[in-house]
């Protein structure tokens, strides 16, 4: 497939590709033990970087963005190499025209400063970020990525964090990573998901916070955006998750256009009854979830643009 799929002066690029690489995924994309598509993911010179083919028959059929949203969603931060020229003649015969325009359709930045220009190959870096959807005076609020493990793990194994939260903390990290990766999928599904709070000056993981599409019916809503927050206690009583969630309404409001935004909060929790109803929530009911009783909390565009809270 390899050797197809690249010009014939690159036919041994996998080996090359890999040298001294002890540590690496492939993913596929298969239809009767036939191989349509191939990725791979590796760490080497301390980037985690990719590569990725598809058969020259199955292009078009969104099998490329497949295995990209995937690397995605495990990867967070990555890098790869690309061909950023046309025609070489592939071993097939076919002749290999540059898939830049793909990668840039999919949200890569092209490194135009980092290349390679020899007699055997022209290429040019790219990276996937990691997308930055908001920030306040303090605070980075981006999308919560593997690495996040360990921030996540002092956060949701903390039985004070999770007092009003069905008292049920986590005891493995091997739970976090599944919560990052259904984290990871909200943003491939519904294009949000909750958002990693960073703090500028030390580069900390202070919590999460944000928005979260749900799809579930809860007290007779669905397909709505949820505002949530949960901070590490040491951050607690510094204003943080006020300042998220009045940024997470901006973006609800501004970037996603939605007519309304939801939460809801533990009857007994007034910490956080008192930060919703600060940044411009409003009351509506009291209801029962999983046998805990839980305030039930809106808030629409036009009281939005009326308060327009702290922004």
């Amino acid at each position: 497939m390899w050797n197809d799929e690249y010009p014939i002066k690159l036919k041994d690029r996998f080996g090359i590709l890999l040298e001294g690489v002890e540590n690496y995924n492939h993913y596929l994309i298969e239809q009767n033990n036939n191989v349509l598509a191939w990725a791979v993911e590796f760490e080497k010179e301390k980037e985690k970087r990719f590569s990725i083919i598809v058969k020259n028959e199955y292009k078009g059929n969104g099998f490329g963005k497949l295995l990209i949203n995937r690397l995605k969603r495990d990867l967070g931060e990555f890098y790869g190499w690309v061909i950023d020229h046309n025609n070489d003649l592939k071993h097939n015969g076919a002749f290999y025209m540059t898939p830049i325009g793909f990668y840039l359709k999919n949200g890569f930045e092209i490194l135009t400063q980092q290349r390679i220009d020899s007699e055997m190959i022209s290429a040019v870096k790219v990276k996937n970020n990691v997308k930055i959807f908001a920030e306040t005076e303090r605070l980075i609020l981006r999308e919560i990525i593997p690495s996040d493990i360990d921030g996540m793990f002092e956060l949701d194994s903390d039985p004070e964090v999770h007092k009003y939260l069905g008292k049920k903390p986590l005891t493995e990290k091997e739970q976090v990573a599944n919560v990052i990766n259904f984290i990871r999928q909200q943003y491939n599904d519904n294009g949000i998901g909750r958002w990693a709070i960073i703090d500028k000056k030390t580069n900390d993981f202070i919590g999460w916070t944000g928005l979260k599409f749900v799809t579930d019916l809860t007290n007779n809503h669905k397909n709505y955006y949820d505002l949530g927050y949960r901070l590490i206690k040491k951050y607690w009583g510094q204003g943080i998750a006020t300042e998220t969630a009045i940024a997470s309404l901006n973006y609800a409001f501004e970037q996603l256009k939605t007519k309304e935004v939801y939460a809801m909060a533990d009857c007994k929790n007034d910490g956080s009854n008192k930060i919703l109803r600060k940044v411009g929530l409003n009351f509506i009911e009291k209801f029962y979830h999983e046998g805990i009783e839980l305030n039930w909390y809106k808030i629409n565009k036009n009281e939005y643009e009326n308060r327009k809270p702290n922004r």
